[in-house]
């Protein structure tokens, strides 16, 4: 295999971001053949990296199997899709002090008490990274690696609004990396949700077998557990399996037994609640959504000093107006509407409860003007243009 030397300087520009910093020593080099050797189970030694990047200088050309795993190693097809991505991206240039100040902010030695305004500041900076052209593509390598931005990017801020993008991608880096039990089903239940929302059922069937080969853990977080039981009621609903709706139903409402209340430390939010309402309510359970919603206001207390974004408590209350308006009452719903701010969403899920949001308003508009509806409809197939998710097309 022929390697210019642009494809080749831009081939390890993807092996630094794949393996989340640059090679600045020889020595480095049998660090990443040991990472490649992890993540895809080839082996490239590291006299073979110390002649491709340059600190052994023979003039040996790399051969088509070197070039092969690299490109594997960097989730690259081939040198033309690297080229291509490379003319993609050039007005999108991110200065490297940007790129430092992050890592460095993700580098920082947490104290072994939870601080919740770092958690916020990594809120902000998550922010920052998806929604800046290229700036996650660059940082992902090292995002997928750093312990702190696993927890703190990946778990703490999951990006539902990127599912069907190249996050997700992104997200079987994080698991192949983080590689505990707890991260492959969390990540494996975030890439299967994804795929339900884009409507490749053949692909999301696929995946629940991989997410149900992992046995659910109580101490997992609730978060976790919740998104195993989503997954199954998702997937048994697209293929109308009434019992398995009805097994998992009672799965979840067994488990939610099982999660800690308020005051204990842990339950700040209802976390496994929250979850289980917007499933039920994708599946059109509104009754067993209100109900797991209901826990959700009695056996936690809302608090401004609790460590959650605000925005989970709006997207909360839009799950209770989706449901109570298919239950019939109407008066509620409306005042719950007219509460929630859009820009109060969370960040990271907006675009997915905007659409939750317009398709509710387009209901309650039924008996209105057709321009009205005409503008939820355009706003619903913008959305659904943007993230991918034909799931909730007009």
């Amino acid at each position: 295999m022929n390697i210019s030397n642009r494809e080749k300087q831009l081939l390890i520009n993807e092996v630094h971001r794949r393996f989340g910093r640059e090679l600045n020593s020889s020595f480095e080099c049998v660090q990443l053949s040991e990472h490649i050797s992890k993540c895809t189970g080839d082996y490239v030694s590291a006299q073979t990296l110390r002649r491709f990047f340059g600190f052994i200088n023979d003039n040996t050309k790399p051969s088509s199997y070197t070039i092969s795993i690299l490109l594997k190693y960097c989730n690259r097809n081939s040198l033309d899709e690297i080229v291509a991505l490379e003319e993609k991206t050039q007005s999108d240039h991110i200065a490297s002090s940007t790129l430092y100040t992050i890592k460095e902010f993700y580098n920082i030695e947490l104290t072994p008490e939870f601080d919740f305004n770092f958690q916020k500041a990594c809120g902000n900076i998550a922010k920052l990274i998806v929604s800046t052209p290229n700036l996650l593509n660059e940082l992902s390598g090292f995002l997928c690696s750093n312990p702190i931005s696993q927890v703190f990017f990946f778990e703490r801020h999951p990006y539902i609004d990127g599912l069907c993008g190249e996050y997700a991608d992104y997200i079987r880096l994080y698991i192949k990396e983080k590689n505990t039990t707890e991260a492959k089903l969390f990540g494996n239940c975030l890439i299967h949700l994804g795929m339900i929302l884009s409507n490749r059922k053949i692909e999301a069937e696929a995946k629940l077998d991989k997410i149900n080969s992992i046995e659910i853990d109580t101490k997992m977080h609730p978060f976790v557990l919740a998104r195993k039981i989503m997954a199954n009621l998702l997937s048994s609903k697209n293929s109308n399996d009434a019992a398995a709706i009805e097994r998992w139903t009672e799965i979840a409402f067994r488990l939610e037994q099982k999660q800690p209340r308020y005051p204990a430390k842990e339950a700040y939010f209802p976390f496994f609640q929250f979850i289980l309402a917007d499933a039920f309510n994708l599946i059109g359970q509104y009754e067993d959504s209100l109900q797991m919603l209901h826990i959700a206001k009695t056996d936690y207390k809302q608090d401004s000093m609790a460590p959650i974004e605000d925005g989970y408590y709006d997207a909360m209350n839009l799950l209770k107006a989706n449901a109570l308006y298919h239950k019939g009452n109407l008066k509620e719903c409306k005042e719950l509407l007219s509460d929630i701010n859009n820009e109060d969403l969370v960040f990271s899920s907006k675009k997915y409860f905007l659409l939750q949001r317009y398709h509710l308003e387009l209901e309650l508009t039924k008996e209105q003007s057709e321009s009205k509806r005409s503008k939820l409809i355009n706003a619903i197939n913008t959305l659904v243009n943007e993230t991918g998710f034909g799931y909730f097309s007009a």
